[in-house]
């Protein structure tokens, strides 16, 4: 299997997985909430902080890899209750200032922009476990001159816990890995501008970039 097909294959896997899970966690029927945490809230706005590494791309030049240097993320979460508060539609958009480290380093931010859904278990309330899954796309950035910003499909999982310390107002814990589907046929970030001259700085290092994070945010429920 050559890696075009190979590539073509993951994503196929990818996709039907993630729309698979997302059925299950959305459509299955929800479980009777406890009336003494029921609540008039049917939104959840988390603007969060925190840490993401991973990623590597490969030298086109030399075949050495170039990592990304981990750094702090920022972003929100917003969700909506798919029926009950144990069920609920996700949206989040993140973004990373990073280096991409080798002989020539250069800077680049990466942006995903997700959704899809979560499961509360709001069974162990006050904190609560939860636990999701999302697909979206992957924005690659490059900060240098001239070079082409790249989008691609990406899918992620995650968890976390929930602290409502009043009725509208708590803190979210979230833990999450981002899966990005590249094509290692392809060199990226290549030059558009004719005055920077041609070429590509880097290509993929494989058929998908993993990246993780760990974030803390702010939830304002209404």
């Amino acid at each position: 299997m050559n890696r075009r097909t190979r590539c073509a294959v993951v994503r196929r896997v990818c996709a039907g997985l993630s729309l698979g899970c997302l059925t299950g966690l959305l459509a299955g029927p929800a479980t009777a909430a406890d009336p003494a945490q029921e609540t008039s809230n049917t939104v959840e706005i988390t603007p969060f902080l925190g840490t993401m590494g991973g990623g590597k791309f490969e030298d086109p030049t030399d075949g050495s890899d170039r990592d990304l240097d981990g750094g702090t993320n920022w972003g929100v979460f917003v969700n909506i209750n798919a029926g009950s508060p144990e069920r609920q539609y996700e949206m989040f958009y993140t973004q990373q200032g990073t280096t991409v480290k080798g002989a020539e380093p250069f800077d680049m931010d990466v942006q995903y922009l997700h959704i899809g859904g979560i499961v509360n278990f709001t069974d162990v309330s006050p904190v609560v476990p939860y636990f999701g899954m999302t697909v979206g796309a992957t924005r690659f950035g490059p900060n240098a001159g001239g070079l082409d910003d790249e989008t691609k499909v990406s899918f992620s999982a995650g968890g976390g816990l929930k602290y409502l310390f009043s009725d509208h107002f708590g803190l979210r814990f979230d833990a999450r890995a981002y899966l990005t589907l590249l094509d290692t046929d392809s060199d990226i970030f290549c030059v558009s501008a004719p005055e920077s001259g041609a070429g590509c700085r880097i290509r993929a290092a494989s058929d998908t970039f993993l990246q993780y994070s760990a974030t803390l945010g702010f939830v304002a429920a209404f």
